[in-house]
């Protein structure tokens, strides 16, 4: 059994031109519409990247700042501890002192007629200690540590020679 398709004989191809995809123009307004649209998202592009531009220069800004206040606080502070502390020397200076132990009642003995007791478990001031005692050295780590001296290139290279040491099986 033959289909009709079978039977038929095969066709002759039309002298009908094949269409360009480039034959026919889109309509001035949707051209227009296009570059509108590609200028839009250009022009929102760009406000995003300023936006976020703008946001991080903000938060640094806000940063300097605070840093700028608490360091304005840092010396206020400074100021006070030094001025207390210059009243503190001022207060007990030795004829502040005296005036004082005078006020109280208090009468200048020659040292000779002072009586001394020992008082059991008193063991005195204890002295300060200002330096350390001469001849020995002491070590003074850096303030930088070495590990944060390294750079990123110095690190892959001796990852990288490790590695190929490790691989080739010869050690360093």
């Amino acid at each position: 059994m033959t289909t009709r398709n079978e039977n038929r004989a095969p066709r002759k191809p039309s002298k009908m031109k094949l269409i360009s995809p480039h034959a026919f123009r889109q309509a001035p307004w949707r051209v227009q519409l296009q570059y509108i649209g590609l200028f839009l998202l250009a022009l929102v592009s760009i406000l995003v990247v300023a936006g976020i531009y703008l946001s991080i220069s903000g938060q640094a800004a806000a940063a300097g700042l605070a840093s700028y206040d608490n360091d304005q606080k840092r010396q206020d502070l400074e100021r006070q501890i030094a001025d207390r502390k210059a009243r503190l020397a001022l207060m007990t200076s030795a004829s502040v002192m005296e005036a004082r132990a005078k006020e109280l009642g208090f009468e200048r003995i020659d040292p000779s007629q002072a009586v001394y007791m020992e008082m059991p478990g008193y063991t005195g001031k204890s002295p300060v200690v200002l330096a350390p005692p001469p001849g020995i050295a002491t070590t003074v780590e850096p303030v930088i540590k070495s590990t944060y001296r390294q750079s990123l290139w110095d690190w892959l290279f001796r990852g990288i020679n490790q590695l190929s040491a490790s691989v080739g099986g010869s050690n360093p």
